[in-house]
């Protein structure tokens, strides 16, 4: 027997196979022990801080027969946060249920734009809360009332709204502010995943960074989101102007920028000849819209097909490094417009 050795309690220093639990105070039959143990002083088994709401007050979306007796912009209100860059939770209450769900960025902004028709107030929540259950007629003023943990006696969301207004800490929200910052940050995405290259693809001849780039730039544009941020742009554009700079300045301002570094590098090696580069990129961004992205904005036909895109994309090129390339950029291979005839090019430029 080794001398070193001993007898183990196995009361503390291991559990037995079949430990039997004592008794925890407050504890529920059938409920885990380690559960119980934790709960916190408010009675939740998480433990987290007090979230800031954006509290929208808005008037309707269609006519109701109670409209005329409670306030004209305060006829309704819902509660949503963002929960990251890309996704908001909305809690809405509805006649029959309440709404609970997470909106991607294109969604968020119709219900920030539907809150800019009322008021837009941000409230901290109260941990544990001072509401109370026993409110009765559960409507939409209640309910975000009891979300924000407040003690309110009122059951209309104008009443609700003078209620938080009185508080200090509460106040009230730029919503262009709000949807600058969600077109900026989906922009932003789409912009960065459009204009990444790797060194090696840099370090490719000038067709192939150009058809690398010009896909990714058409796909980002033809993206549903970036889509429905356009239209945004265009139909807000008269009350939220620095909202709809942000389309431009955020999204093709950058491609524009990217394109001009690379032409000014073949121009600087002698592949390609033009009076200014930034204006050469700006009509191959141009010519890689075209028609298509003002027909699919306006809905008049269905997104192009990656067959379709990659047809365009080498048309463009093909045409522009005709235009740019210089008679010693000419005779190299990858300057031809290897097995694509004039036809189908102009049929894909016309598109």
């Amino acid at each position: 027997m080794n001398p070193t050795a001993r007898d183990i309690d196995s009361k503390t220093e291991w559990s037995p196979r079949n430990p039997v639990h004592k008794k925890t105070p407050g504890a529920v039959p059938g409920v885990p022990v380690d559960l119980s143990y934790s709960v916190d002083q408010n009675g939740s088994l998480v433990t987290l801080p007090p979230a800031q709401w954006l509290i929208c007050f808005v008037p309707g979306l269609r006519k109701q027969w109670w409209h005329p007796f409670v306030n004209a912009k305060h006829k309704h209100v819902f509660a949503m946060r963002p929960l990251d860059t890309a996704n908001w939770i909305l809690i809405e209450p509805w006649w029959t249920r309440v709404m609970v769900t997470v909106l991607s960025s294109v969604d968020a902004v119709k219900f920030l734009r539907w809150g800019a028709c009322g008021d837009v107030l941000r409230v901290r929540e109260a941990v544990p809360g001072r509401g109370n259950q026993a409110r009765g007629w559960s409507n939409c003023a209640v309910l975000c009332s009891f979300i924000l943990g407040r003690a309110s006696h009122t059951w209309t969301p104008h009443g609700l709204y003078r209620q938080l207004c009185r508080e200090e800490d509460v106040k009230h929200e730029n919503v262009e502010d709000l949807i600058i910052e969600q077109f900026t940050s989906m922009a932003d995405k789409a912009s960065a995943d459009a204009l990444r290259l790797d060194p090696e693809a840099i370090a490719a001849p000038l067709e192939t960074v150009l058809t690398h780039l010009g896909r990714n730039i058409v796909f980002a544009v033809m993206d549903p989101s970036i889509l429905q941020l356009g239209r945004t742009a265009v139909i807000e554009a008269e009350r939220f102007p620095r909202a709809t700079r942000v389309y431009s300045e955020r999204l093709i301002t950058p491609a524009i920028a990217t394109l001009t570094r690379i032409l000014q590098d073949a121009s600087a090696r002698g592949d390609i000849k033009v009076q200014s580069c930034q204006r050469a990129a700006s009509e191959f961004i141009a010519m890689l819209r075209g028609n298509m992205h003002l027909e699919v904005v306006m809905e008049l036909r269905e997104p192009p097909c990656a067959a379709e895109v990659d047809a365009r994309v080498n048309a463009v090129v093909s045409g522009f490094l005709r235009g740019v390339a210089t008679k010693k950029a000419s005779g190299n291979k990858s300057f031809r417009n290897s097995a694509r005839d004039e036809s189908t090019n102009r049929n894909a430029l016309a598109g």
